[in-house]
């Protein structure tokens, strides 16, 4: 039996990642492709809503959708009347990495909607450790290995009913949404790759810059990406530290953590729930509003 992959992605229906995923995964899957007519990239979970009329339009390369990469899969799966195994989320052109990266990706968005939906969902995303943070123009070639772990994964996924409602597909390691970042193929860590079992980095921090004021050089820093540079005539800007300490290679996280596997040339996978809770066993306690440190349940 051929299992269905539904294909999307925030770069657009026109990128090169989504042909190179679209062109590998069609080999052994029957891959529909519903993707934004435009990039989308950076719109997180964000759907259309209300007054809001979402139009789409089938091309040669797929249905394209005037709309969110999570209004996507809405239009595939109640509009198209699609029902496939398994969302594949992606090539993304640039790394989808850090747990405060992962609301704002539209990449991660389309898939954690698929799983909200009731699909299980892999996003992928493609880094290049020479041209970081989103490397130059790319052609398929270069998307080869984030294709290969992919098609891994799926090969890993229980369908039949094995999911924790019994109804569908389940993925490995009991996640709703695997977030997998690829090194570039031409990246020399990808004649052996390692593939590693990673959580999002959790380390975050903004400083404040004002135009026209000068912040530190750092010649680690791509050209552009530069702390140091002078933007816009008034105002205030928040930069984010956790970029700067990627982009020098130079970070601090746990073993284990999606940005020190991607520093390193490894396959991240970040096993994700879509519930978001830590409440696990406790759920439905009733909650001591009020009282004394001691008098609440296990002290908390």
């Amino acid at each position: 039996m051929t299992r269905e992959i539904l294909l999307t992605n925030d770069d657009g229906i026109d990128a090169v990642g989504i042909r190179a995923l679209s062109d590998a995964l069609s080999r052994e899957y029957d891959v529909t492709v519903v993707a934004p007519k435009q990039n989308q990239s950076g719109v997180g979970g964000t759907r259309s809503w209300w007054e809001t009329t979402v139009e789409y339009a089938e091309k040669d390369a797929g249905y394209a959708v005037e709309g969110t990469p999570a209004d996507c899969v809405a239009v595939a799966e109640v509009a198209l009347g699609l029902d496939p195994d398994v969302v594949v989320s992606g090539c993304n052109h640039g790394p989808n990495i850090g747990a405060h990266i992962l609301g704002q990706s539209g990449t991660v968005g389309a898939a954690m909607e698929a799983a909200f939906l009731g699909t299980p969902a892999i996003a992928v995303s493609l880094y290049d450790r020479g041209n970081l943070p989103v490397p130059p123009t790319l052609d398929a070639d270069d998307f080869a290995l984030a294709a290969d772990a992919v098609l891994d994964l799926l090969d890993r996924t229980e369908f039949d009913g094995s999911d924790r409602d019994g109804t569908g597909a389940a993925l490995p390691f009991g996640a709703d949404v695997l977030n997998v970042n690829a090194p570039a193929a031409d990246d020399e860590a990808t004649a052996d790759p390692t593939y590693r079992l990673t959580e999002p980095a959790r380390g975050f921090d903004v400083i404040e810059f004002r135009p026209g004021e000068e912040g530190p050089e750092d010649e680690n820093v791509p050209e552009g990406w530069e702390f140091g540079e002078r933007r816009g005539e008034m105002g205030m800007e928040l930069r984010d530290r956790f970029w700067r300490e990627f982009l020098r290679g130079d970070v601090a996280d746990d073993p284990g953590s999606d940005r020190l596997a991607a520093v390193e040339g490894e396959v991240s996978v970040s096993p994700l729930s879509s519930s978001r809770s830590v409440a696990v066993d406790r759920a439905g306690e009733v909650v001591a509003v009020g009282a004394e440190p001691s008098a609440r349940p296990d002290g908390d």
